[in-house]
């Protein structure tokens, strides 16, 4: 049995080509699986600067739910973020839909976009106009408000439905809702108080009774002088 030769080394210029390129590698897969978790939101959604025209600046995806906070100078103005970081409820394709979401320090909703969907009914006989009309009815509400699609029930707030998308949207509205007030709490946000009901008028006191009248007793008539 012939003894195995040796292994030579590899030659020092193929040797640094070679951890240039594990180097190239590992440094590609940092750009690919890190870069978008701490990317500022708005060069990955360029529409969250609509929610915002005022903010100055925006912030990481940070925190627990992950948020992005919006900056005014040095003041925070508000929040934006995406609903799949927050939870995921499967909708009619047993995906989630991934819907972008921004609302000022009261709670308000400044803006809406769904970013991702693999819903089959939405893409063969919903437009994209129809469903961002859905979703625009959001802005302007609070993230604490009880929304309800469709009928009207007491204590809610409705929007219209999209006829046809009925499993869609009620998965989109328990997403949104949701999902933004975990993000408004984890703040420190809180719902407004209630409106103070109403005094009851003081009652009013009845007349003092009037005093009985006496009759007046009949006048005599003085007889005549003799």
């Amino acid at each position: 049995m012939k003894p195995t030769p040796p292994t030579r080394p590899l030659p020092l210029p193929l040797a640094r080509r070679g951890l240039q390129c594990w180097a190239a590698i590992a440094w590609l897969a940092l750009i690919l699986f890190a870069t978008p978790a701490t990317a500022d939101i708005a060069e990955r959604h360029p529409q969250v600067k609509e929610f915002f025209p005022q903010a100055d600046r925006f912030g990481p995806l940070e925190g627990d739910p992950p948020a992005a906070a919006v900056y005014q100078g040095e003041e925070v103005i508000g929040y934006a973020f995406l609903t799949a970081d927050v939870l995921r409820i499967p909708a009619y394709s047993g995906k989630p839909i991934n819907t972008l979401v921004g609302f000022d320090r009261s709670g308000r909703i400044t803006g809406i976009a769904i970013v991702h969907h693999e819903e089959p009914i939405l893409a063969v006989g919903i437009t994209p106009e129809r469903l961002k009309r859905f979703v625009d009815q959001y802005v302007g509400k609070s993230v604490f408000d009880r929304i309800a699609v469709g009928a009207r029930r007491e204590g809610h707030v409705a929007i219209d439905t999209i006829a046809g998308a009925t499993i869609t949207v009620m998965v989109e509205n328990a997403t949104v809702t949701r999902a933004a007030r975990a993000v408004a709490q984890s703040r420190g946000l809180t719902p407004p108080a209630p409106p103070p009901e109403p005094e009851a008028p003081a009652a009013t006191q009845p007349p003092p009774a009037a005093a009985p009248i006496e009759p007046t007793p009949p006048s005599r008539k003085t007889p005549p002088a003799a």
